[in-house]
C-alpha cells in the first residue's frame, strides 16, 4: 500500500474522517447520508458547469464534513481491481482534455449519450481523488447536463457499467446512458431535484437517521 493511501486510514482500515468513526459500516451510512444531502443542496442552486474545476468545488461540498482532502487531487498514484489510474503528475494534461470535451459541447445545445460518454470516460480515468469519485463525477454530470436543457440517468454501481468504464468502452458506456430532453435548464433542473428528493426519502425510509 502506498504511503500517501495508508496515511488516510485508520489502524483498522477505516477511512480518517472528522467525525473519529472507527467503524466501516457506520462511517459508509453516515458517508452516504451526507454526501447525497449535500449534492441536492448543491443541485437546487442551479449551478453552472464550465470546466473541470467545478467538479473539486463539487467533491469539497459533498464530502468537506468528513475528509481533510475533499476536493484536493490525490498526491499519488494508484490502482483499483487491477486497473491502474492516471498519473498524477500530468493531471495538467487531463484537465486540458476534459475541458476541451466540455467546451466542444456549447451550453443549451442538446447532447447524445456518446457526448456524455466520453467525459464520465475522461473523468473515470483521471480518477482525481482519493475516495467519492464516481459519486461526485455524477452530480458534476447531472449539472452538466441540465444546463444542455436535459435530465441525465446512468447506472453508477450497475456491474456492467463498472466493466464498460474499468474497459474504456465508451460506446458500452453510452449504451448505458438515458437522456431525456425537456424545454429549458430550470425544466431540466426541476425535474432532477424531485428524483433527488426521491432519494432522499427513500434513505428516510431505510432508517437512517435524518
Amino acid at each position: 500500500m502506498s504511503d500517501w493511501i495508508s496515511q488516510t486510514l485508520y489502524s483498522n482500515g477505516t477511512m480518517k474522517n472528522k467525525l473519529h468513526i472507527h467503524d466501516q459500516k457506520e462511517l459508509e451510512k453516515k458517508e452516504y447520508l451526507i454526501t447525497s444531502r449535500n449534492a441536492s443542496l448543491f443541485l437546487m442552486k442551479k449551478p453552472r458547469i464550465d470546466d473541470i474545476s467545478d467538479l473539486q468545488k463539487i467533491h469539497k461540498i459533498m464530502f468537506g464534513e468528513l475528509y481533510d482532502w475533499a476536493g484536493e487531487y490525490r498526491p499519488g498514484n494508484f490502482q483499483k481491481n487491477g486497473f491502474d489510474f492516471f498519473d498524477h503528475t500530468r493531471f495538467g494534461f487531463a484537465e486540458r482534455s476534459i475541458n476541451n470535451l466540455i467546451k466542444n459541447n456549447p451550453p443549451k445545445s442538446a447532447l447524445a449519450p456518446m457526448d456524455y460518454a466520453k467525459l464520465i470516460d475522461e473523468i473515470n480515468f483521471m480518477h482525481p481523488f482519493r475516495e467519492g469519485n464516481g459519486r461526485s463525477c455524477k452530480v458534476f454530470m447531472l449539472a452538466y447536463a441540465a444546463n444542455h436543457h436535459q435530465v441525465l440517468d446512468y447506472p453508477r454501481k450497475n456491474n456492467e457499467m463498472i466493466a464498460a468504464q474499468q474497459a474504456a468502452d465508451v460506446d458500452r458506456i453510452a449504451k448505458l446512458i438515458k437522456v431525456e430532453d425537456t424545454p429549458d435548464r430550470a425544466a431540466a433542473f426541476k425535474q432532477l431535484l424531485l428524483k433527488q428528493q426521491q432519494e432522499l426519502s427513500d434513505l428516510d425510509q431505510d432508517g437512517l437517521e435524518r
